[in-house]
């Protein structure tokens, strides 16, 4: 298990994030009343339920919005950067998901946002999901049994409006910086042709079968899984394949 350094760094030292008293919040939380706003993403519907009735009844947390597919949560999640909805305070999200994993979907949004912690939470053994999870850019990753560490969590992010880590996990504006270096991740430069593409091939479709299911000739099929290849930073169709079909969960 994970052991939290509950204790706000007061370092000036770019990439980290310092104490309430040197600089606000730059989510929405409510610092007159501590009340930090909480979004949770869950691929299992009822522990989704369970966790929100749970974290609902404690004090100064407020569920802004859930959601049970990781691509519906990222469209959600780019509502809020536009402006159109308020961003969170502390993004929780499940690591394994259908739609988009846990740990893309950080990444992705972690290359705009460089001040909302991001949490990881899981059903297996948390340790086994540091490292990726880490280089996605979260900040913890916990067992969905353990509520005191949950609510610690959020009890720091509602009193300082910021969390603290330890390594292997950086902060998220540390975290931020590095994943802006390594470039768009894949997730984001993808277009929505090539997504759905990589998907119906990851269901089995042949190019052929796709192309008459998009009504587009079989070149253009081709077209589309080289330049999806090429963003994704592999080298065929079938590594290609490989890590969509891991990145969407099937």
């Amino acid at each position: 298990m994970l052991v939290y350094e509950y204790r706000i760094r007061t370092s000036t030292e770019p990439g980290t994030i310092m104490s309430q008293q040197q600089t606000p919040s730059a989510t929405g939380s409510d610092q007159t009343t501590g009340t930090v706003q909480v979004v949770l993403v869950d691929n299992d519907i009822l522990a989704l339920k369970m966790l929100r009735e749970i974290m609902s009844a404690w004090p100064r947390v407020a569920i802004t919005w859930t959601e049970h597919n990781g691509s519906d949560a990222f469209d959600h999640y780019r509502q809020c950067e536009s402006g159109i909805r308020d961003l969170p305070d502390l993004f929780i999200t499940d690591i394994s998901m259908r739609g988009l994993s846990g740990v893309d979907m950080s990444r992705a949004i972690r290359y705009t946002n460089g001040t909302m912690p991001i949490l990881g939470i899981t059903s297996y053994e948390p340790t086994q999901f540091y490292h990726d999870a880490a280089d996605a850019g979260m900040q913890a990753v916990i067992g969905k049994n353990e509520l005191s560490a949950l609510k610690s969590i959020i009890m720091e992010v509602a009193d300082t409006g910021a969390l603290a880590v330890r390594p292997p996990f950086e902060v998220p504006g540390r975290a931020h910086l590095r994943i802006r270096q390594e470039g768009l991740p894949y997730i984001l430069s993808l277009s929505q042709q090539e997504k759905q593409v990589l998907t119906m091939c990851s269901h089995g479709y042949s190019n052929a079968d796709i192309a008459q299911v998009l009504d587009v000739s079989p070149s253009t099929i081709n077209t589309y899984i080289t330049r999806a290849s090429r963003k994704m930073g592999v080298a065929s169709k079938r590594e290609a394949v490989a890590l969509w079909t891991k990145t969407i969960g099937l």
